[in-house]
């Protein structure tokens, strides 16, 4: 009976150490540069933790440690209407983020987007689609959200960096 006592204290005293020494384990910050629009980024560092950070505010507190990305939302705001593009992924340069102790892990996504084409041959035919990918190569979804509607027919300005139209038109087919 009292070597079963000792090793259930050991246990209790192990777990409690182990606690401990996760909890910690120091933590860092997270701060989201998405070219002045406000991006949500939602992370997962393993099955039972994750956190969402968001821009604007300044750097995010998070436990140090390894990321993945889960879910990513960039809104801006145009003539008093929400504007809203997301992306589950792939991720490219976002797929692991390291959070160290005591530093800054500073993120640099979303705007300004390339809109890259893909080009698919089928025999005969030829497939012309494209790709919205983010400043970290991070890709996105082929459509957008108008205040909570997706938006059906899209209209695409290429503008320079000074704001200049280079050309405007929508798409044919949606």
């Amino acid at each position: 009976m009292k070597k079963r006592d000792i090793w259930i204290s050991a246990a209790i005293i192990g777990a409690a150490v182990l606690l401990l020494c996760l909890h910690s384990r120091g933590g860092g910050r997270i701060e989201i540069d998405a070219g002045g629009a406000v991006a949500a980024l939602q992370l997962r560092n393993n099955w039972f933790k994750s956190t969402t950070i968001t821009s604007g505010a300044g750097p995010a507190s998070a436990s140090a440690g390894v990321y993945r990305p889960r879910r990513l939302s960039i809104s801006t705001e145009q003539n008093g209407q929400t504007w809203r593009i997301d992306s589950s992924g792939p991720w490219m340069k976002l797929s692991r983020i390291r959070v160290k102790n005591f530093k800054t892990t500073a993120l640099r996504l979303g705007p300004p987007f390339m809109i890259k084409p893909k080009v698919r041959r089928n025999g005969s035919s030829v497939e012309i689609d494209f790709v919205i990918v983010g400043q970290a190569g991070e890709r996105y979804e082929k459509f957008a959200v108008k205040d909570n509607r997706p938006v059906r027919k899209a209209k695409v300005r290429i503008v320079d960096e000074t704001g200049n139209i280079f050309e405007a038109g929508s798409f044919k087919y949606g």
